[in-house]
């Protein structure tokens, strides 16, 4: 099962070229060889009385660090594919030889969880026991029905995500940079909200995916996103926004640097740290690094602001001793739109090619005299023309009517907005009627029937559709 796994990756990332090719087998070769030696001597030392192992490692990780700095500063633009996640699972692997990962290695379970192809290009930067543990005896288990139902509905839900809507939405971002400088303030709003919905469409569209066909095979696959753009604060945007990343950088900087243990001044010099290094891993442009730090500055706020309050949870009992519903649903409506708007306006400069667009396109939305006609561009708006869409409307009067072009723009990107402020309500529907179906319920078979066969729609459509889709976003970070 483990061979056949690993044979199959393999074939999988072969597709992407001899360059990606040689970077990632040199990346394999390095890390097989430190992690023989270090099984060898871990079983040979004790670890608190050598400091060897640890200095093994260091070397380890450094020229791991070293190949993916390579890269990210003096590639020009010559990014292996993948470089970071299989960089980042392999750093994970030599940090924890000897703790969490026991020094009986083994170089075939070793390949299989680098390769395991579902998560290979954009992750989730899962750890090697959380594969493994799901991977084992795998031949053995019993394939559920639901499992594999559930499966289909998560990669279909997946595959629509980025077919369907990010690369739509990425028409209308694509446009909208082309011409900063011409836009009106409402283009630019809905250029930048439109890029915010792009970028959690297709990265956590890969991420469903990758889950679906871990499910359809019996496994289960960390979990990446869990409705980032519905948080209340900063700190909850990144509990779920890029779960496994932000784990990542948690354990492997924010701790080493001394997390919160070395007082309050410390602790929020190393949250800065630590979005400065995100923004740096994002890409090497100024934009970038105030892209990480607009998100660390807000957290650490968020820690001032808890502090003077006497913690959050204190001024969360307090509101709820008034038992006002209403209050509590508005101030949660009221942070989850700060949140956002500020979120969208931070990836203003991720996506931008420098400071200079990042701050026409931002002031295109104070400028009031941007504000004037409150115009949509005519052009903006036929990017999320869909010709299925349009084939339906041809049937109705709605290509006679003046702002008919609009149509498809509104209507995608309040279904969008549905999608993602309804937090994981498709995500659940899916395995609502996945259970009901395999368990044939008959009280909930008509709902649950209908839901798969929207379901398979969705499937075959994005099917169809694949032949002018473009890459994934973070495939190459």
């Amino acid at each position: 099962m483990k061979l056949w796994l690993i044979v199959m990756s393999a074939f999988f990332f072969v597709g992407y070229g001899a360059f990606s090719i040689c970077i990632f087998l040199l990346s394999i070769v390095w890390n097989l060889i430190f992690s023989c030696v270090l099984c060898k001597k871990i079983k040979s030392v004790v670890l608190e009385k050598d400091g060897s192992v640890t200095a093994i490692k260091a070397v380890a990780i450094t020229g791991n660090a070293l190949l993916l700095a390579g890269f990210k500063f003096f590639g020009g633009g010559a990014m292996p594919v993948a470089v970071s996640f299989y960089t980042f699972s392999q750093i994970m692997f030599i940090a924890e030889l000897g703790k969490e990962i026991k020094a009986d290695f083994n170089p075939v379970d070793y390949l299989c969880y680098i390769l395991f192809f579902p998560k290979i290009l954009q992750g989730p930067i899962a750890d090697y026991k959380s594969v493994m543990g799901g991977l084992k005896d795998l031949s053995k288990k019993k394939l559920k029905a639901e499992d594999f139902t559930y499966g289909i509905m998560l990669f279909s839900m997946g595959l629509a995500k980025k077919v369907l809507l990010a690369q739509v939405l990425g028409k209308g971002v694509d446009f909208g940079y082309g011409g900063v400088t011409t836009m009106s303030a409402l283009d630019a709003i809905l250029v930048a909200v439109s890029y915010s919905f792009q970028l959690y469409f297709d990265f956590s569209g890969y991420c469903d995916m990758a889950e679906g066909i871990c499910r359809m095979i019996g496994m289960e696959l960390t979990r990446n996103f869990d409705a980032p753009y519905t948080s209340e604060n900063i700190a909850e945007f990144w509990d779920r926004w890029h779960i496994s990343l932000t784990k990542f950088f948690t354990r492997y900087v924010y701790i080493p640097l001394g997390g919160s243990r070395k007082g309050i001044s410390r602790t929020y010099i190393n949250i800065l740290i630590v979005f400065l290094v995100s923004g740096i891993w994002h890409g090497n442009g100024l934009n970038f690094v105030i892209w990480g730090m607009m998100h660390g500055v807000l957290m650490v706020l968020l820690r001032v602001f808890r502090a003077a309050a006497h913690a959050k949870d204190e001024s969360e009992k307090d509101l709820a001793k008034t038992k006002n519903v209403m209050a509590l649903g508005f101030r949660h409506a009221i942070n989850t739109a700060l949140t956002f708007i500020y979120v969208t306006a931070a990836w203003v400069f991720f996506r931008a090619k420098d400071i200079s667009e990042a701050l026409t396109l931002l002031g295109k939305i104070v400028n009031i005299d941007a504000w004037r006609g409150l115009n949509i561009s005519i052009k903006f708006a036929e990017c999320f023309m869909m010709d299925e869409i349009w084939y339906m409307f041809k049937i109705t009067p709605i290509p006679g009517w003046s702002k008919s072009n609009y149509i498809c723009m509104w209507i995608i990107l309040i279904f969008s907005a549905i999608m993602i402020f309804g937090g994981n309500t498709a995500r659940k529907i899916a395995e609502k009627s996945a259970a009901f179906i395999c368990k044939k319920e008959d009280a909930s078979r008509v709902g649950s029937l209908a839901v798969s066969m929207l379901y398979g729609v969705l499937f075959v459509w994005g099917v169809l559709s694949l032949g002018g889709v473009s890459t994934f976003l973070y495939v190459n970070f």
